[in-house]
């Protein structure tokens, strides 16, 4: 079995997965934990989970700094 990132997480800049891109996204949306997990059937926690690796790859501390850096980075659009 592959041990390490996986080649996609490997080419994004932040380390992020496509997953996480995928929560990214959502938050840039101003989505709530509950509206992302039910949007990517997913639980709460799962996408907690997710949301916490967001912030620690993009190094911020919040939701809405990780959108900002996201946004500044090019990573998402803005809305």
């Amino acid at each position: 079995m592959p041990r390490g990132p996986r080649a996609s997480s490997r080419a994004n800049p932040a380390g992020l997965t496509e997953r996480e891109m995928e929560v990214l996204g959502a938050l840039a949306e101003g989505l709530s934990n509950a509206d992302i997990a039910a949007r990517l059937v997913l639980s709460e926690k799962t996408v907690g989970h997710h949301v916490s690796a967001v912030l620690r790859k993009l190094g911020e501390p919040n939701r809405a700094r990780a959108v900002a850096t996201a946004v500044r980075a090019g990573f998402v659009r803005p809305t």
